[in-house]
This record gives structure tokens, C-alpha cells and sequence, in this order.
């Protein structure tokens, strides 16, 4: 009997997942080569997964990720090298010619030479350069620059709720993906400026809606953001003559709460994570 293939592994790059099994439907979250996802449906080309890292659930069209058994699964998960790429996103080559892009944050066999990539190995095309800092906050200040993207979460496109997400996980902390699941998963420090210190991480809402917004605090009233662009803004109304940045009048007035800094969790196997989330 044939074996049913429950699992999943991203086959490229970056991944769109879709709300909808449709092209043109809206863009929820990405799957970065490497992670794995649960499958739960198939309707024609598309397939329904949940993912393993953040939970999350949609469509993905199927020739972008690779059935595993579960065997393959058990073996790829467990792989000794397997570790989130470090680097700014970049491109690999293999014997058979073949080229994948690896986006930071990339769940893959890696090493300074380049990936492993199920038997085959892939070298860089050119030296990779490194976007992981010493701290969760100066790997996000490497982000300065990088366009906004809605369910983004890599250096080729990010959005606020990925931004947070994407810098913790290089660090080995594992976030939910959305800034209302965020807001619960923190420390809450208080709702006003004055309460936040460097390194905390700032919710804003708008009027009666949830929470929509999301940021490092930096000090000095000081918010380094994924809006428009990952930037630094001030949000302080007492410094809004600040000349070197401009100031963010909504935000200032929509501070909802304020969260420590994400600590790192012990380790558990995708599987116990993600059976607990279930």
C-alpha cells in the first residue's frame, strides 16, 4: 500500500502562502526553504498546510514544496547541520547546475561553503554576507532599508508582525506570527512611553480596532519599524522636532502596551511544538 504523505518540506526559496487557493489571492505569510509543514488538504494544484515553525495555516501551490514521508520527514528535521541561515539572502548553485535562492532565516544543512539540499550540494555564488548581529536588536537595525512586503518575513521583503518574528528567529526564539498573538506571548511591561526601555518591543492599535502595529523601541522616543520600509521613527510628541528622524503622529497617540524583550524557550522537537499548538 502506498504511503500517505502527511508532511511537507518548503522546495524553494520563498513560498507565498495564500488565503485562498487562487494566485491572485492575498498573500497571509511565507514558508522559507527548509521548514516543513503538515498537509491537510489538496484541491487541484493547491495545497492546504499548516506550518510547522509559527502554526499557521493556508494555501500553498503544490509544486513549491516537497511530499515526505515520514521517514524523510524524521531524517530532515533531525539533521545534525540543519540551522537558520544567517546571511542576507543570496544564491546557491549545485553539481547538476541547478541554483536556489536561500533567504536569511532559511531552515537548511548550511555551512561556509553552502547547503546540502537532499543529497545534493550547493555552493554560494558569492560570499554570503552575514545579517545575524550579536544582539536580536542589531540584527534588526541590519534590516534598515528593506522594502515593506504583507506577509513578508525575509530580507527580500518584510512586514511589521515578520519583522519581529524573522529577527527573534535568528536568535533561536520562536514567535507567533501575527502581532495580536505576539501582544499575548510577551512580558507586558505597561502602555505609556515612559515605561519602555531600550530593546522593548511597542504594540500600537488605532481607535476601537486590534492591535495593527508593531516596533522595537530604540530610547529617546526612538521606533525602528517595518512601514513603508524598516526605519527608525520618532514617536515621542516631546521630540518631534527632531531633525534627524520624522515623527509617526499616529503611532505617538496609539501605544496599546508595551512587552520585555522575547527570552529564548527551551527546545522542543517540531512535532511536541506543534502538537501542543494544535
Amino acid at each position: 500500500m502506498k504511503e500517505v504523505v502527511r508532511y511537507g518540506v518548503t522546495d524553494i526559496g520563498i513560498v507565498p502562502i495564500r488565503e485562498t487557493p487562487n494566485e491572485t489571492a492575498e498573500m497571509v505569510n511565507q514558508l522559507l526553504l527548509g521548514e516543513t509543514v503538515e498537509i491537510i488538504s489538496q484541491e487541484g494544484v493547491w495545497t492546504r498546510i499548516v506550518s510547522h515553525f509559527d502554526n499557521y495555516e493556508g494555501w500553498v501551490n503544490s509544486s513549491q514544496i516537497r511530499g515526505l514521508t515520514e521517514p524523510d520527514f524524521h531524517h530532515w528535521v533531525e539533521h545534525p547541520e540543519r540551522r537558520r541561515f544567517p546571511y542576507r539572502s543570496t544564491f546557491v548553485v549545485g553539481e547538476s547546475q541547478h541554483h536556489l535562492q536561500i533567504p536569511c532565516g532559511a531552515f537548511v544543512p548550511a555551512s561556509y561553503r553552502g547547503i546540502e539540499w537532499f543529497g545534493e550540494e550547493f555552493q554560494f555564488m558569492s560570499e554570503p554576507i552575514r545579517i545575524k548581529g550579536k544582539t536580536v536588536l542589531d540584527t534588526a537595525r541590519a534590516f534598515l532599508g528593506v522594502s515593506y512586503l504583507w506577509g513578508g518575513r525575509t530580507d527580500a521583503g518584510i512586514d511589521c508582525s515578520g519583522f519581529i518574528q524573522t529577527t527573534h528567529m535568528l536568535h533561536g526564539i520562536a514567535l507567533p506570527r501575527d502581532s495580536t498573538d505576539q501582544y499575548r506571548f510577551g512580558e507586558y511591561r505597561g502602555n505609556r512611553l515612559e515605561d519602555a526601555e531600550p530593546g522593548d518591543i511597542i504594540f500600537f492599535k488605532y481607535k476601537d480596532r486590534p492591535i495593527s502595529h508593531i516596533g522595537f523601541y530604540l530610547g529617546d522616543g526612538l521606533l525602528l519599524h517595518a512601514s513603508a520600509q524598516v526605519r527608525i521613527q520618532q514617536i515621542d510628541p516631546r521630540r518631534q522636532a527632531d531633525k534627524e528622524h520624522s515623527f509617526n503622529e499616529a503611532l505617538s497617540e496609539g501605544i496599546e502596551g508595551i512587552i520585555r524583550p522575547y527570552q529564548p524557550v527551551p527546545t522542543q522537537s517540531i512535532l511536541q511544538n506543534h502538537e501542543t499548538q494544535r
